[in-house]
């Protein structure tokens, strides 16, 4: 099992599209998100976690990178990349936005695990 990190932002923000409540939620520079080539891992930074998790805002995703559907650029905000990630978990369907200031970069190393699982 290869563990190497491909990606690693510790500064992101992002909104879970899972409700209205959730989509209400403001975390920025909370999130950290880092990515393997087995698994995508979403979560709030340690001083903040209890109260994302206490509030339900549904920022807290461990991904593993064969479930992960699409990741496509949703544009800019504040000088943010916008990145969609579509992912499948137990039959249901999950969409989480991403604020990241390297959002090409995540692009194109998400982008080459996809097309690899693929092919």
């Amino acid at each position: 099992m290869n563990t190497e990190e491909l990606f690693f932002e510790s500064s992101a923000s992002a909104q879970s599209l899972k409700n209205f409540w959730t989509r209400m939620a403001s975390t920025y520079k909370c999130i950290e998100v880092h990515l393997t080539r087995e698994q995508l891992t979403i979560k709030p930074r340690w001083f903040i976690g209890w109260m994302i998790k206490l509030l339900d805002l549904d920022l807290y995703h461990l991904v593993p990178t064969d479930r992960i559907r699409t990741v496509e650029s949703a544009g800019k905000w504040f000088g943010y990349g916008k990145v969609l990630v579509k992912y499948e978990s137990n039959g249901i369907d999950h969409s989480i936005l991403l604020y990241l200031k390297k959002h090409e970069e995540f692009l194109a190393r998400t982008s080459r695990i996809i097309e690899r699982q693929v092919s």
